[in-house]
């Protein structure tokens, strides 16, 4: 199921091809629909669709009860060792608490819809929103398994190419909509659920044709408390900590749904937007360091754990560098270009949170690191205490200084966990990166960043949109190709390694 004999760079290289080209194709798919949607609905409505977005990617992180990352760590365990009974045992042991947990969700949201619209997104309208809303749990645990799977046996482009045709299709059917005047929240939520379930049966039939007819076809259950309470052990302590970054995130948005309005919620929903932009280029990366973590941990091999560790968090620290001195010069720039001018909080936010990144992109590594190796109960902690910070933290900074304070108290806990459990690892994984490299390219990217500000920023946002995009994109790609000038050892090494590649299989 997992190619052995591939080296670490060549897993890392030709997997993570696949996720880098996927999430290139289907990010500005993405955008755009977004775009498409906010020029048609009201700022209010539009606000209605992204409390609802919001409210799931929260109780998605809840409803998975730690079974996602569960799998990704017993899988290539399992996997190593031929325990291909185990696979067959705990997929569906997964299988059928996520269907229990989806029902009693789909159902939950079904008959309170009313409750909810009206007293919890104090929009009476919403309430079809919310019935259609239900739908969407009867689908996305068995899908989430499923793409776990890929994720475990590092099948990246299966992983991703569910994705892509689905948000083509999306795009197509939002296009459609528009073209017969159907714009609403509740149609543009339609097409989100029809396109998840034909995702989910499209799915399914690759994980059959592909493993299930293989490898497990002829495989017997395995009825054991043993093996169920070792998988559900695991999940159930990574049920609060594995989804930290997503819940500490969903926190701020929804303590500003309650505490603020409406449009300080889409004032955040837009930075969060904007936030992103750098995490498509290094989250595709995240994807894959559990199962290779875990992989290497089933080995026994803790000096290439090591090694992985020291060199990510070197080039994570360059691309931070970059991506938060370039977001920093030009996050006026960004937002003028994607949602006009009047979102001018919400540039000013993405403005100071690219100055923290940094330790976001850090503790990525740890807690995979840390679920690699069985230490949940260290990440359980570690998240117990953010939780707890975050949330007083939101609720002091919202009330003094309204929105702005929901930003600053999710870069406080960003910097938290990144110290947390760097201290976990203190011991055995700890050491001190390149700080020459380091060093170069702080110096090196400071004063192009420093020329930008006040030479290139002010003519770009002289000019309408669409000329201002234009020049977005080409001092973006002016100031990659200086980074990889000033980086250019590395740049070599990374060429050289993908000539050693054998792109025969996927």
């Amino acid at each position: 199921m997992i190619d052995q004999h591939a080296s670490l760079s060549e897993k890392f290289l030709k997997k993570g091809f696949w996720l880098y080209l996927f999430t290139f194709l289907v990010a500005p798919i993405w955008y755009f629909i977004k775009i498409l949607i906010s020029w048609e609905v009201s700022v209010s409505d539009l606000g209605v669709l992204y409390w609802v977005i919001s409210l799931i990617t929260l109780l998605s992180a809840f409803s998975d009860l730690g079974i996602w990352e569960s799998l990704k760590y017993f899988l290539p365990q399992y996997i190593q060792n031929k325990q291909y009974s185990h696979i067959k045992s705990i997929l569906l042991y997964a299988t059928i608490i996520q269907f229990l947990v989806g029902g009693i969700l789909a159902l939950t949201f079904f008959f309170w819809a009313d409750f909810l619209a009206n007293n919890y997104f104090k929009n009476p309208t919403s309430w079809e929103v919310m019935k259609v809303f239900s739908l969407f749990f009867l689908g996305i645990n068995i899908f989430q398994i499923i793409s776990q799977f890929f994720l475990a046996v590092q099948n990246t482009l299966y992983y991703k190419l569910a994705e892509f045709i689905r948000n083509i299709f999306m795009l197509l059917s939002v296009f459609l909509i528009l073209f017969l005047d159907l714009g609403s929240v509740v149609n543009f939520w339609y097409i989100w659920i029809i396109w998840l379930y034909i995702w989910v049966f499209y799915s399914v039939w690759i994980f059959v044709q592909k493993y299930y007819y293989h490898f497990l076809h002829k495989e017997s259950i395995v009825w054991s408390y043993k093996l169920f309470k070792e998988f559900f052990g695991y999940a159930l302590l990574v049920f609060i900590s594995a989804q930290a970054s997503v819940i500490l995130s969903q926190i701020d948005m929804q303590m500003i749904i309650l505490m603020l309005w409406t449009l300080e919620a889409w004032y955040y929903t837009t930075y969060m937007s904007l936030i992103m932009i750098p995490f498509l280029l290094i989250w595709p990366v995240f994807l894959l360091l559990l199962p290779v973590f875990s992989e290497q941990y089933a080995k026994k091999n803790i000096p290439s754990i090591i090694s992985m560790k020291i060199f990510f968090q070197k080039y994570f620290i360059a691309l931070w560098i970059f991506f938060g001195l370039f977001l920093f010069v030009f996050s006026k720039e960004i937002s003028f270009v994607l949602f006009w001018e009047n979102f001018t909080k919400s540039w000013e936010i993405l403005r100071y949170s690219s100055l923290f990144l940094l330790f976001n992109f850090l503790l990525q590594i740890n807690f995979n690191i840390l679920g690699a190796i069985g230490r949940i109960q260290s990440k359980l902690n570690i998240t117990l205490i953010a939780i707890v910070f975050n949330m007083v933290l939101n609720i002091v900074l919202i009330w003094k200084i309204w929105v702005y304070g929901a930003a600053l108290a999710t870069w406080i806990w960003w910097l938290l966990i990144w110290i947390l459990s760097e201290m976990s690892l203190w011991k055995q994984y700890f050491k001190i990166p390149n700080m020459i490299f380091i060093s170069k390219n702080i110096f090196l990217l400071w004063w192009v960043a420093f020329i930008s500000s006040y030479f290139v920023s002010p003519i770009i946002y002289s000019n309408s949109r669409i000329i201002s995009l234009i020049f977005i994109l080409w001092i973006g790609i002016s100031w990659v190709l200086y980074f990889c000038i000033i980086n250019l050892h590395e740049c070599k090494l990374f060429i050289s390694e993908v000539k050693k590649i054998k792109w025969k299989k996927s």
